[in-house]
């Protein structure tokens, strides 16, 4: 009878804290999908801001889901108690069997979210690869053609010293000449 009792106070906490939970559930999933909308921002957010977000959209879901698989864990138990108590009718054993497939089912759905995410994050962090190696090859191709800017004008300033200096030459070579003909 003891136990019985207790079972019943679990069973009452339970629903009070299944309430609870049920609210919790329907804020974390408002706050998740605020979450995912920023993370698709690319206009407003850089992709260091868009991962941060899916890494907290990420915990939250963790979070929730994590209470809402220990409250499915205790409801199992406090059925596979009540089964323990008395003969247990099909019903009950129902009960029990569907209440396991409930918390596999969450974790899988967690398990599924959370992978969800992850691709989103290696996704974002291969687009911000590639724009980075992006802009590395921009600041390399500018370069590339201000130097090609600086040799041409090199390459110039050489040829008219050479043009000078042969001028001069030739000057010094026609003084030598006119000087040995007098």
């Amino acid at each position: 009878m003891k136990l019985a009792g207790e079972l019943a106070d679990q069973r009452a906490q339970l629903a009070k804290d299944e309430r609870a939970l049920v609210v919790e559930r329907a804020e974390a999933d408002r706050k998740r999908a605020e979450l995912l909308e920023k993370a698709v921002d690319k206009e407003n957010f850089s992709v260091a801001q868009r991962i941060k977000f899916l890494q907290e959209a990420g915990q939250l879901e963790e979070e929730i889901t994590a209470k809402e698989v220990e409250a499915a864990k205790t409801k199992l138990a406090i059925q596979q108690q009540q089964n323990t108590l008395s003969e247990s009718s099909a019903e009950d054993l129902e009960a029990e069997a569907n209440l396991q497939a409930e918390v596999i089912r969450l974790e899988q759905a967690r398990l599924t979210k959370q992978k969800e995410v992850t691709g989103q994050i290696i996704a974002f962090k291969a687009e911000a690869k590639a724009q980075s190696d992006a802009e590395a090859n921009a600041r390399k191709a500018e370069q590339a053609a201000e130097q090609a800017q600086q040799d041409a004008e090199l390459k110039v300033a050489q040829d008219k010293e050479k043009a000078r200096l042969d001028a001069i030459k030739a000057i010094q070579d026609n003084f030598e000449k006119a000087r040995e003909d007098e």
